[in-house]
């Protein structure tokens, strides 16, 4: 396979959802200047201790940072600098272009396929998933660092002599011709629903006057892709929010973002065509500010922890927050708590389809601003 072959990976996470199944590399980075070694309960503590006293997990200006290096060290053997909770550097060694051979199946030689490093992504732990590491993998440099580097994992061709790779789910995705049709035929029966009046009558009502500006979709799936009922939903929702921002505003020159990895070629077209722009992750946490209405409904990334470290939007639409903790790609904790004692919730009055999914609205018009330690005060 060559001297650019590279078995280098922490772990390979098939990530599977009702539309797709994809492959990341999750890899480890390692510490710039070594620091004595700890035990896992003096980490636990130490993480513990930080979130308590307020420190933010997750900041505009380390994802900033790594998504600047994402864009410009794009070669194999290039490093990569981020910060963690301590202070500390973590370097990480771009993989991308580089083979790597994987065993889809049984471990026999007709199922080892050459692969390669494709797209680099960034991951993201909360407190609770920096703790699980530990279980899963010891102690190691990174035990402090929230974000990480990962990379999608695409099979060869092995028919092409220019190395190129396979795309998945090309079979599944529909023409963009279908996937219009059947979103238009669907929005326009949710846009008469009695739902959606409500929903409208919400934000007439409870946000007239906050400023918005900016429109943000989190991990709301793939239209193009089978079974699209969820994405259908909620990029419908999405829609409606548009369109009754700009009879408000009297204009048309809304910002309106869709970021999920899982949208294909097809989806950036059609979402296009209603008016929304596919932008690739992390740049939809950097859009995201006090003028913002954001939905995103059971992701598998912690949105909720992100977002109450990062802003305070005019909404958020997603999973309704507990009286307590909750364990999950997308936890629920006392600081996503402390964000919504802010918040005024709503129900859609839909139980068939957002029976688990609340709306929130800003109680102050005046968003909370951080400190400069990043620590929000609501």
């Amino acid at each position: 396979m060559g001297d650019d072959t590279d078995e280098g990976y922490e772990s390979i996470v098939s990530s599977t959802s009702g539309q797709s199944c994809t492959t990341w590399a999750g890899i480890q980075g390692t510490l710039a200047d070594p620091r004595e070694k700890e035990s896992k309960e003096e980490v636990i503590a130490k993480i513990d201790a930080l979130y308590e006293s307020g420190v933010p997990f997750f900041t505009k200006r380390a994802i900033r940072a790594l998504s600047d290096q994402l864009k410009t060290k794009t070669t194999p053997g290039d490093k990569i600098v981020t910060e963690d909770l301590t202070g500390a550097s973590i370097e990480w060694k771009v993989k991308i272009g580089k083979s790597i051979e994987l065993i889809f199946g049984e471990d026999c030689p007709e199922n080892r396929k050459e692969c390669v490093y494709s797209e680099a992504g960034v991951g993201y732990r909360s407190r609770s998933m920096l703790k699980q590491s530990l279980d899963w993998y010891g102690v190691e440099d990174t035990a402090y660092e929230p974000l990480s580097l990962t990379y999608r994992i695409c099979r060869l061709d092995p028919n092409s002599k220019t190395r190129e790779t396979i795309p998945d789910d090309l079979e599944n995705i529909k023409d963009r011709e279908t996937v219009t049709k059947d979103f238009q035929e669907k929005f326009q029966v949710w846009e008469e629903s009695e739902t959606c009046a409500h929903f409208k009558s919400i934000l007439s009502s409870e946000v007239s006057g906050h400023e918005i500006n900016k429109i943000v979709g989190l991990a709301c799936g793939s239209l193009a892709l089978p079974n699209n009922e969820q994405a259908t939903n909620q990029t419908a929702v999405l829609v409606s929010v548009r369109n009754w921002l700009k009879e408000r505003e009297k204009k048309d020159d809304i910002s309106c973002y869709i970021q999920d990895p899982m949208n294909t070629s097809v989806d950036r077209e059609v979402l296009t065509d209603i008016g929304f722009e596919m932008i690739d992750d992390p740049r939809g946490w950097l859009e995201i500010d006090e003028r913002s209405v954001v939905l995103s409904v059971a992701p598998n990334v912690p949105v909720k922890e992100i977002i109450a470290d990062t802003a305070r939007p005019a909404v958020v639409i997603w999973n309704r927050v507990p009286d307590e903790d909750t364990d999950s790609t997308d936890p629920d904790t006392a600081r996503v708590r402390e964000m919504m004692a802010g918040y005024k919730l709503h129900e859609f009055g839909d139980e068939e389809r957002w029976a688990d999914v609340a709306i929130y609205t800003r109680e102050s018009k005046v968003a909370p601003v951080p400190r400069a330690d990043g620590m929000f005060q609501n």
